[in-house]
């Protein structure tokens, strides 16, 4: 499977945290303003019911992705779930944001890869599935099989031809947005000012990690050729696109889940 190895300045080790929280906080709060994880929540529920769970565990939260409208989706479904959140490298600031009783944040690193067993419920990512290589994208699909436990991947993907337009005019989008939300994000810090409006590093990055993430989804043939690949009796997988409910993005999926007497409880 060819894949896009160009770089996301949020993936390089040498990154500074400053820069990277910025960017983390700004995903978190354009994903706040969006309901179009409507269409997925059947999905959801769908796996859930499969794995008998009423629990999420969630995959490179980063800022905590789209949980804060998803939850309440949920349970307005009549799926009421805790969420633990969840990364390989959780920052403090937004740990400690995040400590109520249904939706915390867990101040241990946790491997998407390599999810500690006594992490129990379904687990989820949402826009991270395309950081990983077709070698770890299996160890992530195949670590969840393996626990019996329901998974359920969703990477955001352009429609064309309307997505390719924005595809192109995203940098200055992003731009805009940048110069436009900073003010009403929290925490309001100077660093946040001077590397967006001074010395605006930080949008500029996130314009290059915005366009190269969008080249680097898996589209919908390629996550099933990833499924076919995972062997695990009592366990099946689906694939497939939903929609966002605009005409300019669509989200690729992978759901997996046990079925019968091995789904965990």
């Amino acid at each position: 499977m060819k894949r896009i190895q160009l770089f996301e300045f949020t993936d390089l080790p040498w990154y500074p945290d400053t820069f990277r929280q910025m960017q983390t906080d700004y995903l978190q709060f354009a994903s706040t303003l969006s309901s179009g994880h409507t269409n997925i929540v059947p999905l959801i529920m769908k796996a859930m019911r499969k794995a008998k769970t009423s629990e999420i565990i969630d995959l490179c939260s980063g800022g905590s992705g789209p949980w804060l409208n998803l939850q309440k989706q949920l349970s307005d479904a009549g799926v009421p779930v805790k969420v633990k959140l969840t990364d390989k490298f959780p920052s403090p600031n937004t740990v400690a944001k995040f400590q109520s009783a249904e939706l915390q944040f867990l101040p241990e690193p946790v491997d998407a890869m390599n999810v500690p067993e006594d992490l129990k419920g379904m687990r989820t990512m949402f826009e991270g599935f395309h950081h990983f290589s077709p070698e770890q994208a299996k160890s992530i699909l195949l670590n969840a099989a393996d626990a019996k436990a329901a998974i359920g991947i969703f990477d955001a993907s352009i429609k064309m031809p309307a997505g390719l337009a924005m595809l192109l005019l995203s940098p200055i989008i992003t731009i805009l947005t940048y110069l436009f939300i900073t003010p009403f994000m929290k925490p309001r810090r100077l660093s946040r000012f001077v590397f967006t409006y001074l010395l605006p590093f930080v949008p500029l990055a996130t314009c290059w990690d915005g366009v190269v993430s969008m080249l680097k989804v898996y589209s919908p043939d390629e996550a099933g050729k990833l499924t076919e690949q995972i062997k695990a009796d009592g366990y099946n997988w689906e694939t497939g696109v939903a929609s966002t409910g605009t005409p300019i993005f669509n989200f690729t999926y992978i759901i997996g889940y046990p079925e019968g007497e091995r789904a965990e409880n």
